[in-house]
């Protein structure tokens, strides 16, 4: 393999404290950490040196912490090769998400598996250590008790099914920063909750527990009044928590449903830039199954536009978050069958569906199933045995799930849904049945 393409998650500090000092000037910390969907994309190819571009192009070359991670693991394995990097930036920076920490990890993992895995993880793990404090959990995900300098990670018990709306404010705090102000104004007199606390509501799935019990001492370190804001504006729109997320400035909020999540990144998003809607994750790096996908519309010369947004698993969600408002084309869902099998869907939504037994024929499909008549009746009006435009090619080899509805052939743009369940691309019809017939009317162009 020659190179391979990654999604590098954020995190958010459910829990955060400084315990004291270590002998090499690091603070020690105690914090429950999660990774959330909201993704850094990061491509690696071999090469004959290290390089590393950034669509934030301040942060091209040597002074990116991936490219720190790149030296050493050259250095560690004694590999006598290079490696072109190219990171496509979505975390906010300078947010306390671990933006830069999650491109570290995704170059360290990346690397392992084009270079046939010379570390276990948890060498990775060590080696991300020297890069920086939250480039361990990056490599892992999920939810995890950081403990040292960030470097000790121990299991902890996954947070119970969420949605996260995550809002970054215009200014901006260094981690470096944070701690200063921390040292100099003397915060360690601060109360010290017991992080027992939220670890057993994460055992009990209490989510009400975990939102009250959320904490962060270095939001002490942060003077805006904005983060008092936020937080106040979370909670008034049906937050069950919200908090400050490591050393700043991004404050997200817990919602146990997506109509409240929905509704305050709506009202957020009146008066901030950067509102991010978001689930959590139980990975860390991973691979970006979707990429091939991307790179074969890019050689076919086929523009197109990816829009990330959090998984959705079922339609009455689909509702929540405006899916089947008139002038809305296409979205990607789950549903499950009477058998419990998941289905991933794409579909185009009009006042009237089609047959869509033509299509299926010439582009020779062959499996295709349907969403429950009673779902499809509800929320779109169909009836029983309707060839409704919410088929879903089936075939495990499918590298793209589709649908076409007739009536929208003249439309801009037709959904197309790579095979994940964070992003939905927009195609024009024509082009959609370019990339088809230059795979020979097959669905199966490219085998993720």
């Amino acid at each position: 393999m020659d190179k391979i393409s990654l999604k590098a998650p954020a995190k958010i500090n459910l829990f955060l404290d400084i315990t004291g000092k270590l002998p090499n000037g690091y603070h020690e910390i105690s914090s429950v950490m999660q990774t959330v969907d909201l993704f850094d994309y990061v491509k690696i190819e071999k090469a004959g040196e290290i390089s590393v571009k950034c669509s934030s192009g301040n942060l091209d070359g040597e002074k990116n912490i991936a490219y720190k991670a790149a030296k050493l693991f050259f250095e560690k394995s004694k590999i006598e090769s290079g490696a072109s990097v190219f990171i496509d930036k979505r975390i906010p920076m300078q947010a306390g998400m671990a933006g830069g920490s999650a491109d570290a990890a995704a170059v360290l993992y990346g690397l392992n598996i084009i270079f046939d895995g010379p570390f276990s993880e948890e060498e990775l793990c060590s080696i991300g250590a020297e890069c920086g404090a939250d480039v361990p959990f990056s490599i892992v995900g999920g939810t995890k008790l950081s403990e040292g300098f960030g470097e000790k990670l121990s299991p902890a018990p996954e947070i119970p099914d969420c949605w996260i709306v995550v809002v970054k404010p215009d200014f901006s705090m260094s981690t470096p920063e944070s701690y200063k102000y921390y040292d100099e104004h003397g915060l360690s007199y601060l109360e010290h909750p017991d992080r027992n606390e939220i670890l057993a509501n994460l055992e009990e799935k209490d989510l009400s527990g975990i939102s009250e019990n959320l904490y962060n001492v270095l939001e002490h370190t942060v003077l805006s009044p904005i983060i008092g804001e936020i937080k106040s504006e979370m909670l008034k729109n049906g937050a069950m928590g919200s908090m400050m997320t490591g050393s700043g400035t991004a404050i997200f909020g817990i919602f146990d449903s997506a109509e409240k999540a929905v509704a305050a990144k709506d009202s957020l998003s009146e008066k901030y830039s950067s509102v991010f809607l978001s689930r959590p994750t139980g990975t860390g790096v991973q691979i970006d199954k979707s990429a091939a996908v991307f790179e074969k519309f890019a050689e076919l010369g086929i523009e197109y536009e990816r829009i990330d947004h959090p998984a959705v698993y079922t339609m009455e969600e689909m509702d929540a978050l405006g899916i089947f408002e008139k002038g809305i084309i296409g979205k990607n869902l789950f549903l499950r069958d009477n058998k419990g099998k998941r289905h991933f869907l794409v579909f185009v939504y009009g006042d009237k569906h089609t047959d869509l037994a033509a299509i299926q024929d010439e582009l020779g499909i062959k499996h295709v199933s349907f969403g429950s008549a009673e779902r499809l009746d509800k929320f779109l009006g169909l009836t029983k045995g309707s060839v409704s435009p919410l088929g879903v090619i089936n075939d495990r080899e499918a590298a793209v799930e589709f649908i076409i509805d007739s009536d929208f052939k003249n439309c801009p743009c037709v959904g197309v849904h790579p095979n994940q369940n964070t992003s939905t691309v927009w195609l024009t019809f024509d082009d959609l049945m370019k990339v088809i017939r230059e795979n020979g009317n097959k669905i199966d162009f490219i085998k993720i």
